[in-house]
């Protein structure tokens, strides 16, 4: 997030956040980061795959909602086709920073809200009002401000799953050979669980996956990835 300013009352007192679901308002992404902890209700809609972060190499957890470049499937007729928004696209165009402080091991409440006020979303009149008229936090921003901790806390929640499957060997990179119109293209980039190295796991790992709920985590990630046979309909369609 650029130009990600503190976010204060008085400064921001007047700002509405525009929480309509369009491409225009920053929807137009395929693919989403997200954290082990909303797994359970994202792969009810998403094929999610583990992908390499390009700034720092390291794998992270993704919700696949498109096969090219600014393409978002989900977006249909102003609406999102899902019965939940991953945390990354609800919280914008808010995010977590820390304060200063002499702290090296910073706590949570060494942590501050953050707001991009050249975010598409962020306006004068329409939508949530992130303070009162008395200058206190709307139940809008209280809501964001949980989602943000949620995201902070489950991003490190992620790390140590990814670690784990890492250490056991357990991803193994992915294509999918898409055909539309005639035109064959390659989707590459995506790694998943290796269900053979996993099905080979001695019984002693596989019940210390099971004890850190990562086993269930792992059959979760395999069966949503039958919803890119969803997303190539939808992508028939246009």
């Amino acid at each position: 997030m650029t130009n990600a300013t503190l976010l204060d009352k008085n400064t921001h007192a007047n700002l509405y956040i525009n929480n309509a679901r369009a491409g225009e308002l920053g929807d137009n992404i395929n693919y989403i980061p997200i954290v082990a902890d909303e797994l359970k209700q994202l792969v009810l809609d998403y094929p999610v795959y583990f992908m390499k972060n390009p700034q720092t190499g390291q794998f992270e957890l993704y919700a696949l909602t498109g096969f090219t470049a600014g393409e978002n499937l989900f977006l249909h007729q102003g609406s999102w086709r899902a019965q939940h928004i991953p945390l990354h696209i609800k919280r914008e165009p808010f995010k977590l920073g820390l304060r200063d402080t002499p702290e090296t091991q910073p706590s949570d409440n060494d942590l501050a809200v953050l707001i991009n006020q050249e975010h598409p979303r962020v306006n004068a009149n329409i939508g949530e009002r992130i303070f009162d008229p008395q200058g206190e936090p709307t139940a809008y921003l209280n809501a964001v401000c949980e989602q943000l901790m949620m995201l902070i806390h489950g991003n490190k929640r992620t790390s140590a799953f990814i670690t784990t499957l890492l250490e056991h060997e357990l991803l193994e990179a992915v294509q999918l050979s898409l055909t539309q119109h005639g035109e064959k293209q390659t989707y590459t980039g995506l790694y998943a669980i290796n269900e053979q190295a996993l099905a080979q796991l001695d019984i002693q790992a596989l019940k210390s996956l099971h004890e850190m709920s990562y086993l269930q985590a792992c059959y979760m990630i395999i069966a949503s990835t039958g919803h890119i046979q969803k997303l190539l309909n939808w992508k028939s369609e246009l």
